[in-house]
């Protein structure tokens, strides 16, 4: 987390606050760890459905519980810096303990957004699998920048000091950008992450209306592969705090950050997995057939047994 430059932290007097109250730090842990073992149990969930059905993990799987593991390590890093003074006012925590709140902030940021771009990247798989012609073209081209914006935002918490480590030791030697430019790049690719989900939520529906299926059955499985625009809500609060990152309390006003960026995975997550648990609501509903309902789309026989949500 990049301190910015000529500023120094303020004194307690200059606050109306005493030290240690109005923490984040509670509420960071709570948030976090909700959301991810919501998550964690929605995505085991998938996996059982598709192991229950005898339907091979593919690409889009493997994906999205590699980015569930690697929030999984940040949820447990963020933890760590709680523990260490996250979530409170800078001005009440050791120096030393800033360097290494600094240090941690970097790592996290940087799982943070590997988790987010490869949880989008699986949904955009699994819908990559059921199109064709130009909306298989726009998933990729969403897909394939999605990436580049994502991947750039986490080379730039490393590469905008020189030496790096200057981004969390501000009294080094050493040069850094201008913090404005990460916070305007960082609200770009906010955006752009959240237009993604949006539009990756609303893709899928003039694919499900040509699926042979009651018109209520369309209608659950369009709505529970629409759950990416919570997703997109989430990228949208973190990019309405991301001005916070400037702030020389760093500590306390990143709490919503971390907390929004955590959800945002986190529902990412969900969201790509709810579609696949329809064996369960057939195994709460005896009364339904088992047999699956036919895509009318012209799917590759050799992928139509993947879609266990149709």
């Amino acid at each position: 987390m990049l301190l910015p430059r000529n500023q120094s932290l303020d004194s307690p007097t200059e606050h109306s606050q005493p030290v240690g109250q109005d923490a984040y730090g509670t509420r960071i842990l709570a948030a976090c760890w909700i959301v991810e073992m919501l998550s964690g149990i929605i995505i085991s969930l998938r996996v059982y459905c598709k192991r229950k059905r005898s339907r091979k993990l593919w690409y889009d799987d493997h994906i999205l519980i590699a980015a569930w593991l690697i929030q999984t390590i940040n949820v447990i890093l963020i933890t760590v810096n709680v523990s260490l003074g996250d979530g409170r006012h800078a001005y009440s925590l050791d120096p030393a303990v800033l360097h290494i709140l600094g240090l941690n902030g970097n790592v996290s940021g940087t799982l943070s957004i590997m988790a987010a771009f490869l949880s989008k990247t699986s949904f955009g798989l699994t819908l990559l699998r059921l199109t064709n012609g130009a909306t298989k073209w726009f998933i990729c081209f969403l897909l394939v920048t999605m990436n580049i914006a994502l991947g750039m935002s986490a080379i730039f918490i490393w590469a905008q000091c020189t030496p790096s480590a200057k981004s969390w030791h501000s009294e080094m030697e050493g040069t850094c950008w201008d913090p404005n430019v990460i916070t305007k790049y960082g609200l770009f690719s906010g955006v752009y992450s959240a237009f993604v989900d949006f539009a990756l939520s609303f893709l899928p529906w003039p694919l499900i209306w040509n699926l042979q299926m009651q018109s209520r059955e369309k209608i659950g499985v369009a709505v529970a592969m629409s759950m990416g625009v919570f997703a997109g809500l989430g990228a949208i609060a973190k990019v309405l705090q991301l001005h916070n990152l400037s702030s020389p309390d760093f500590t306390y006003y990143e709490s919503e950050i971390i907390i929004w960026g955590t959800v945002e995975t986190a529902v990412t997550i969900m969201a790509a997995s709810v579609p696949f648990l329809r064996l369960l609501v057939i195994e709460a509903r005896p009364a339904l057939s088992p047999q699956p309902y036919v895509v009318s789309l012209k799917i590759p026989r050799e992928l139509s047994d993947e879609h266990d949500f149709v």
